[in-house]
């Protein structure tokens, strides 16, 4: 089995990507918890203490809350508007060897044994090379090819490495 398909990653995409791999991170989920004790003391102090600690607790939790969505979007912007790699077009060939990935005459593939973990988002396929590192292929763009790729992928990785839904 193989299928073959391009992709063109938009900024949103790898926004998207960030995103996810922040957001599904321990540091992420803290970063969520303090933001909600801090809303909370900011409440529950409030008129008991002086207004600028109040307006501190606030401040910090909309730091935590909005802050890092709108620094993970800039910089997913800046690094696929300034990166030649990924503001081209990407050819990816998915067989029983691994996930082959080229564009013009450079190729790389990565072999089935080396793949961390496919995991599908509500947007986009993950097929992780580590735990910070994955091809973002857009579902948008493979709605065709999807269930072919969900079958190779299952037929080479152990459970516990595959995580795609079944449908899209």
């Amino acid at each position: 089995m193989k299928t073959e398909f391009n992709i063109q990653l938009r900024p949103l995409d790898m926004y998207r990507f960030n995103l996810y791999h922040t957001y599904t991170s321990v540091s992420g989920y803290l970063s969520f918890f303090i933001a909600i004790i801090a809303f909370a003391g900011a409440k529950r102090t409030w008129g008991e203490v002086s207004m600028s600690y109040s307006v501190m607790y606030v401040g910090l939790g909309i730091l935590l809350l909005f802050y890092m969505p709108v620094t993970l979007y800039l910089r997913s912007k800046q690094q696929v508007l300034t990166s030649p790699v990924l503001n081209n077009v990407l050819h990816y060939l998915i067989d029983d060897t691994g996930v082959t990935t080229s564009q013009g005459e450079a190729s790389t593939t990565l072999n089935w044994n080396q793949v961390y973990r496919v995991v599908t988002t509500r947007h986009n396929i993950l097929i992780c090379s580590s735990p910070r590192n994955a091809f973002i292929i857009p579902k948008e763009q493979v709605k065709q090819e999807y269930d072919l790729i969900r079958q190779i992928a299952q037929s080479h990785l152990e459970t516990y490495r595959f995580k795609m839904k079944e449908n899209i």
